[in-house]
Order: structure tokens, then sequence, then C-alpha cells
């Protein structure tokens, strides 16, 4: 695992751990909110999206298990590719209306249950918590009806 670069965590059933410097915006937008770290929220509840206010815990939100890395592309906004050999950047995190976290550049990925990690290049990452394959987006927003700004 490289020490440099985006690195995130998707840890238990708590929110998208993102371990190094990062700017999160919203679709359109070139400024953001810059951040050394940040815990995003995968369960969709969070009163402060993109960004986790703990919410989880009072909705029994489940996301544990180890990622499947063999579906990363499978039914995502527009396909989260693996990165094999790449390194990994710095964050630009685009957080879309209604939508996904997308990801700019090569993101490391690590989660609970998965033995070390994976790149991606241009992942999309569910944040209204009903995908079913968590942490990456299958289009479950559109399903439920998820409401979130950008930020």
């Amino acid at each position: 695992m490289t020490t440099d670069g985006c690195i995130v965590h998707c840890g238990g059933d708590g929110p998208l751990l993102v371990r190094s410097p990062l700017r999160v915006r919203t679709a359109g937008a070139e400024d953001g909110i810059a951040k050394p770290k940040a815990a995003l929220c995968r369960c969709g509840r969070s009163a402060n999206k993109p960004f986790c206010d703990g919410a989880h815990r009072d909705i029994e939100f489940r996301a544990s298990g180890p990622i499947d890395t063999t579906r990363a592309t499978s039914g995502a906004e527009s396909g989260s590719e693996a990165a094999t050999g790449e390194e990994a950047g710095e964050a630009v995190v685009t957080a879309h209306a209604n939508g996904p976290l997308h990801f700019d550049g090569v993101v490391e990925i690590s989660g609970d249950g998965h033995e070390g990690s994976a790149r991606f290049r241009q992942p999309w990452l569910c944040r209204c918590g009903a995908s079913t394959n968590k942490p990456f987006c299958d289009g479950s927003h559109k399903e439920i009806g998820f409401e979130a700004e950008g930020l």
C-alpha cells in the first residue's frame, strides 16, 4: 500500500475515511472545501452531507463485509476502473446533487475483510446508503429518491 496520494478506508459500518488531503466540491464548481482528511457520509442520513455527523449509528447503518473489487464497475454512474500499478494522487471529490461522490484521479481503497487495498481510477462511491455494491455506487440513489445538495 502506498503512503502517498488519496487513500480511502471503508471500515465497518461507518463513513468513508479519507486519510489524505482532499478538496470537496459540487459539480461544476472549481473551488471547494480543502481538508487535511475527512469522514464522508455513506449512510445517506447525515445532516452535514457530504460529511459524516454520526447519523449512521442512530439508524444502525450496515455496510460490513469485504469490498468486492470484481464488481467495482457494475452499475456505477460512469464506472470505476481498476488502476493496477498506478499511484494514487491528490483527492478532488465532487459531491453530485442527489447522487454519488466522484473521486477524480487514482484512489486507493481499503476496507475491513479485504486483504490489502486496490486502486481505482475515477471511482464513484455511494453516499445514499442503498447500494448493493458498497462502497461503489450502483445507481440505487435514483430508485430510492435520494436527496442531497452537492455540498
